[in-house]
């Protein structure tokens, strides 16, 4: 399950609002709504393939295993495979914004 807006001239709302709206209405958690936005970016779409050979369980592609782990594109492996696919960038970005939320709360 992923969150999503339609145009917000239309649905007169936004992403976070939804977000707020699963937390208060649902009662979901950190952990539910982490992997509702890891699955809008794994099934968006986006050209490119997924930083995930597991989107189920967010197993990285061999490449970027190590990498991601330890948060660092250090392999020219995984730095090709980001650098060639949109979306294994933005899942990397996400990734990256999910380890300095949590290092801050």
């Amino acid at each position: 399950m992923a969150l999503a807006t339609d145009d917000e001239g239309v649905s007169r709302s936004e992403i976070s609002r939804e977000f707020l709206k699963a937390t208060v209405d649902q009662g979901l958690g950190y952990l539910q709504l982490k992997t509702m936005a890891r699955n809008s970016l794994q099934y968006a779409f986006i050209a490119g393939g997924s930083l995930w050979s597991d989107g189920r369980k967010f197993v990285a592609v061999p490449q970027c295993r190590q990498d991601l782990a330890m948060m660092k594109l250090g392999s020219s492996g995984c730095r090709q495979y980001v650098a060639g696919s949109e979306k294994a960038k933005l899942q990397w970005k996400l990734e990256e914004e999910f380890r300095a939320f949590e290092r801050e709360w």
